[in-house]
């Protein structure tokens, strides 16, 4: 059991925020980021998100972190693609603006070519997806029409056997 710690250094801090960013931007919960935490700060699970909850994250959405978030957007942004025009972002919503845009500047990103083919393969997928499973539905109707010949038949056997079976004893009485 990890050894009980009050004061938080703000490198600490820092390294918990950054953790928890880096983790929610791959996609990832933020419960293994304070997992992954916990185990590099000597903190237990329970202190990270407590202190996530309770300090850092009031702090990442104040104005000030507003700005500095719309900031790093852009400048990876820049990095990402030398032709959109940048400016600098003053606003949460200016932020938000710029993302939703972003595709319509550039259109012939890879990523919008990889997201448009993605799409593409999926509803091919999805489609081919419907014709096997009428063609299993198909296919099941005919087993179960042929299943029912069968037992029919079957049916008929064991009759034809019984009357078989009662006429040779018939023919033995009958020569006795």
């Amino acid at each position: 059991m990890k050894e009980r710690r009050d004061l938080w250094k703000p490198e600490e801090d820092q390294y918990l925020k950054e953790m928890v960013l880096e983790y929610i931007s791959n996609g990832d919960s933020k419960a293994s980021a304070f997992k992954k935490a916990s185990s590099e700060l000597g903190r237990t699970v329970s202190a990270c998100q407590y202190r996530w909850n309770a300090v850092i994250k009031k702090q990442a959405s104040s104005p000030a972190a507003e700005k500095k978030a719309a900031a790093s957007i852009v400048n990876s942004s820049k990095q990402t693609s030398n032709t959109s025009e940048t400016v600098p972002l003053s606003s949460l919503d200016q932020v938000i603006h710029f993302l939703k845009n972003f595709a319509k500047t550039q259109p012939d990103s890879k990523m919008l070519i990889d997201n448009r083919r993605l799409h593409k393969e999926h509803n091919e997928l999805k489609l081919l997806n419907e014709q096997l499973k009428n063609k299993l539905e198909e296919k099941k109707k005919a087993f179960e029409k042929e299943l029912l010949q069968y037992e029919e038949m079957a049916g008929i056997l064991k009759e034809a056997d019984h009357l078989l079976k009662q006429e040779g004893i018939a023919e033995k009485r009958a020569v006795h």
